[in-house]
């Protein structure tokens, strides 16, 4: 349905991330980040990067899971939020290379994903409340949708449906 979509906000995001570097390169250094030491900005890039690689990975597994399930699934890293494998790239691998390359023209790339991944997660949305209805929607309301804090709030339990 939206695999079109998700490809063209790829390149979109690619290209927008591409030319952050460039200029961040080309400009060097008025866009190095300063305010924080480099050991430290490359221990916290190394350290999303090896959180967001098992997330991705645990994510692909649960959304092909969820994909052929033929139900919604809320368990596991659905528990976190609704748009797990949005949230490996947005929250942990991007920003984890961001500050490798410790540039603050590079740091607007996830901001900017984050954006557009906002337009595709609508449509998204709107097919899962199409098919799964007030189910979807009660899920929607207790589990965030890219940003992983759902696993430090209330755990998201289905409605039970009245005998």
């Amino acid at each position: 349905m939206v695999s079109g979509n998700r490809i063209q906000t790829q390149v979109i995001v690619f290209g927008y991330g591409i030319m952050a570097l460039a200029i961040s390169r080309y400009f060097h250094p008025a866009f190095q980040i300063g305010l924080i030491r480099h050991w430290l900005l490359s221990i916290l890039g190394i350290a999303l990067i090896l959180f967001g690689v098992p997330f991705f990975i645990i994510s692909v597994k649960s959304v092909s899971r969820a994909y052929n399930a033929d139900a919604l699934v809320t368990d596991g890293i659905f528990r976190c939020c609704r748009h797990p494998l949005y949230a490996s790239w947005v929250v942990f691998i991007v920003p984890g290379i961001v500050f490798l390359t410790k540039s603050w023209m590079a740091l607007t790339t996830p901001i900017f994903m984050y954006l557009i991944l906002r337009k595709l997660v609508r449509k998204e949305e709107l097919y899962l409340e199409n098919v799964f209805g007030s189910e979807y929607i009660a899920y929607k309301k207790e589990v965030p949708d890219i940003f992983p804090l759902g696993c430090l709030s209330r755990k998201f339990h289905p409605p039970v449906a009245a005998d």
